[in-house]
């Protein structure tokens, strides 16, 4: 299991009703589903919706930044976004609309400010370095759009008036408490919970 998801299923309270975006195959609507969690998901990719289908998630074919306005306000106790809100068109536009969906926002991604692809970045000079999320991903394919650093995304939710509830290291399983935020140097991917309380 993604160390996201352990984290995500210990702050989902059961019975809640939750908006996955971006789902991918399922896993985590399936791991929220057996938490007694009524979860659906937004997924862009066709085949991966076919599949989730298949094993019977309730998930939604189409593209998020064109369709998340046709939800309900307040429909969904949580709505998250894993490894994705650097891959949709405006990440501000999605957030502020999502704080009219449901009431509680959850984000994860991976740090693109951290020292070691900082590095990589300087002694390589190429943009893949900070943008591919796999071997064959180079910078003009990726669906990395919008690199994001733990900084630019703090900033992000204050600009929003979005409330920050926790932030995690998710790699080490640490919660941060008191305002704080893990490393940006040194994260190498983050979760926040946010609300618009």
């Amino acid at each position: 299991m993604r160390s996201d998801y352990k984290i995500i299923l210990d702050l989902i309270p059961e019975n809640s009703k939750v908006l996955d975006i971006g789902c991918s195959d399922g896993e985590l609507i399936s791991l929220l589903a057996d938490k007694n969690i009524s979860a659906q998901g937004v997924e862009i990719n066709q085949e991966r919706v076919i599949s989730c289908l298949g094993k019977g998630l309730d998930v939604i074919h189409g593209d998020i930044n064109l369709m998340v306005e046709d939800f309900p306000h307040n429909q969904f106790d949580y709505c998250i976004l894993t490894q994705t809100i650097q891959a949709v068109q405006k990440p501000d536009v999605l957030l502020n609309t999502l704080k009219k969906v449901g009431k509680n926002i959850i984000v994860s991604f991976n740090n693109s400010a951290r020292l070691s692809k900082i590095v990589k970045f300087l002694l390589s000079g190429s943009f893949d370095s900070l943008l591919k999320k796999s071997d064959s991903d180079q910078w003009y394919n990726t669906d990395y759009i919008h690199p994001c650093s733990i900084k630019d995304f703090r900033k992000l939710t204050l600009d929003l008036d979005l409330r920050i509830i926790g932030t995690y290291d998710v790699i080490n399983q640490k919660k941060f408490t008191n305002d704080r935020i893990p490393s940006n140097l040194f994260c190498k991917e983050v979760l926040f919970h946010l609300t618009n309380d």
